[in-house]
């Protein structure tokens, strides 16, 4: 067999003298392996020391998740062989990973592990037929950051099934199984506080129903001994992680019902979609929320959608969450039961929340009055006019926002109106990865691909500026009429070789873009707040945006704006704008990066806590 020199084996590892030379032995083809080590006391960095092609890192157990992420970015490879230490691939499995299509990222490689337990191959019980995701690559997917039960994430990704098999000696002993599962359960239990409920009742019928699975259903009773012994320990380990989890919310509530903190409700419901633009506000925002030290007398509870959408949230220990079910999702029974305060964060909305003692209502725009017809907008106002009704206060994101609220709502005399700013996360990120366009010089915009972003006059502008120059259009294609539109206007301009749509595309190629692009370019029509020109400036780019809507408050003095949309008057502002800003660069730079970084999540968290508090105590 020839070496693997392009995909790089990855390990955690502690304490596994036992098994890790057979491992280690096994990988002997692959040029590169990744130890990240997290204390082992053993002979285990004896034995890695051995190798020449191991390398050895080091860490505190941050949760098996962060801990195999922080492996993988040790690897120069970008393919990715995750690997256990009492593990061993056979050598049909290392044949197939020699050769494995690479050049196609957009895949991941699944494969079967076989469990052994005294050198016995247990092909039943909830161990046998086990199909796993362990080669990716790590510009495309990575483990979810959870403490335990972590997996790859691959929704998006097609998957390959390898031939061979992944031998694994689960155990050596009664005794190891025992203080694993302790480990195990405990992680389960604090990683799951909070946000799973059961009654005891119910823990004991799963704990049983969990044996009679995997030893009658999952055919355990044909392995004699090892088949009783691997399905008693499956049961026991529910009973073990379910009532540890009892007894952390047993204590929790216990703590809370002796509490004089007021309870406060916040939606995140559109983490249901996490790459549009308000998935991103909650992602955003329930982080920056859960940064803050002095929060004052407050509990916060975050209502999710769904249950694995917690994983957007880092830092879960002083929440508590709530979640959607199908009576809440269409408002027949309340969202907000028990609650001093609820934040709707969105004006989008079709539950119920009148239980709530106090409401905050937050309205990012109105721009459905202007794309949906005269039926359909009133529809959609009438419910918006509701919530308004209920809200003891009402934010917007800009002063924009509120003119237009105030203008299309009836708000109530003694309901305030009060502007907080999103915040904006810099674009740049430590590692970018170039699309797939050349070296020339080039501008750039991003957005859903729709008429309101109005992209189309970019590429009639094209025709005035520089031949040097290339414009790059990224972002999801919604409206495909509109897409067709922009097609056929670079093809009459003959601009093929100068203007590309690239569709979506990743983080690391956005930083790309923002890191390289000679100045960014925004002529959207309409927007509420118009987060692409903070992150421009937070890339130290010039900035040109369209004077509509929302954008001059927004862009401030900081960006160069269009008073129109004529070809030849867009370019000539472009051009003016760019002698401008390269006639002192650094301090350009210095000063649009300043300005932008005024819109930053921690403060925009910190201002809704302190309005969480004034009112509470109004």
């Amino acid at each position: 067999m020839r070496s693997i020199d392009h995909i790089s084996a990855v390990m955690i590892l502690k304490n596994a003298e036992a098994c890790l030379e057979a491992t280690l032995e096994s990988l002997k083809l692959f040029k590169e392996v990744i130890i990240l080590d997290n204390g082992s006391t053993d002979r285990s960095l004896e034995i890695a020391a051995k190798y020449e092609n191991v390398k050895v890192y080091h860490s505190e157990f941050i949760g098996f998740g962060p801990l195999k992420n922080l492996a993988v970015s040790y690897a120069n490879n970008d393919w990715i062989f995750s690997i256990d230490s009492d593990e061993v691939p056979d050598p049909t499995l290392l044949e197939e990973i020699i050769h494995f299509d690479l050049s196609d990222t957009k895949k991941v490689a699944t494969m079967h592990r076989v469990n052994e337990y005294l050198g016995k191959v247990i092909a039943g019980t909830d161990w046998g037929n086990e199909i796993i995701v362990r080669l990716f690559n790590k510009r495309e997917t990575r483990f979810t950051d959870t403490k335990v039960h972590e997996t790859i994430v691959c929704g998006h990704l097609k998957k390959v099934k390898l031939k061979g098999k992944l031998l694994h000696e689960s155990y050596t002993s009664v005794a190891e199984m025992i203080t694993k599962m302790q480990f195990y359960t405990s992680l389960y239990a604090e990683q799951n506080v909070g946000s799973k409920d059961i009654h005891p009742l119910m823990i004991i019928l799963k704990g049983f129903f969990a044996f009679i699975r995997s030893f009658l259903f999952k055919g355990g009773f044909k392995y004699g001994w090892r088949g009783l012994l691997v399905s008693s320990y499956v049961g026991i380990d529910v009973l073990f992680k379910y009532f540890k989890l009892y007894e952390l919310n047993y204590k929790r509530t216990l703590k809370k019902a002796t509490s004089d903190n007021y309870k406060v409700l916040i939606d995140l419901e559109r983490l249901k979609y996490p790459n549009c633009g308000l998935g991103q506000v909650s992602i955003n925002f329930s982080n920056a929320l859960t940064k803050i030290e002095d929060k004052g007398n407050l509990d916060w509870e975050f209502l999710l959608p769904s249950e694995n959408r917690k994983n957007y949230i880092n830092d879960k220990e002083e929440v508590s969450f709530r979640y959607h079910n199908a009576l809440t999702k269409n408002g027949m029974i309340p969202v907000d039961k028990d609650i001093d305060l609820f934040h709707l964060t969105h004006q989008i909305t079709a539950y119920k929340a009148v239980k709530a003692r106090k409401n905050i209502y937050t309205i990012h725009d109105l721009n459905f009055l202007k794309e949906k017809n005269k039926i359909k907008a009133d529809r959609e106002l009438s419910k918006i006019q509701k919530a308004v009704n209920r809200a003891d206060v009402i934010t917007v994101i800009s002063k924009f926002t509120e003119k237009v609220v105030r203008d299309n709502l009836t708000i109530p005399p003694s309901t305030p109106v009060k502007v907080i700013y999103n915040g904006v996360k810099s674009p740049i990120l430590e590692e970018s990865v170039q699309p797939k366009i050349d070296d020339s010089p080039f501008f750039f915009s991003i957005g859903t691909v729709m008429p309101k972003k109005n992209f189309h006059v970019l590429v009639a502008m094209m025709e005035f500026m520089d031949p040097k120059y290339k414009l790059y259009l990224a972002g999801q294609w919604e409206k495909y009429s509109y897409v067709h539109q922009i097609r056929d206007l670079i093809e009459e301009k003959k601009l093929q070789d100068r203007v590309k749509l690239l569709g979506p595309i990743s983080d690391q190629e956005k930083s790309y873009l923002f890191k390289n692009c000679e100045g960014f370019l925004f002529p959207s029509l309409l927007e509420g707040f118009g987060l692409p020109i903070i992150e421009s400036m937070l890339a130290k780019k010039p900035t040109f945006s369209s004077n509509k809507t929302s954008l001059p408050e927004v862009g401030g003095e900081y960006a160069y704006y269009w008073e129109n949309f004529k070809p030849e008057y867009m370019a000539d502002v472009v051009k003016e704008g760019l002698k401008d800003f390269n006639s002192d660069r650094t301090k350009k730079e210095q000063e649009v990066y300043e300005y932008a970084s005024n819109f930053s999540w921690e403060k925009n968290a910190e201002e809704y806590n302190k309005l969480y508090i004034e009112t509470l105590n109004s």
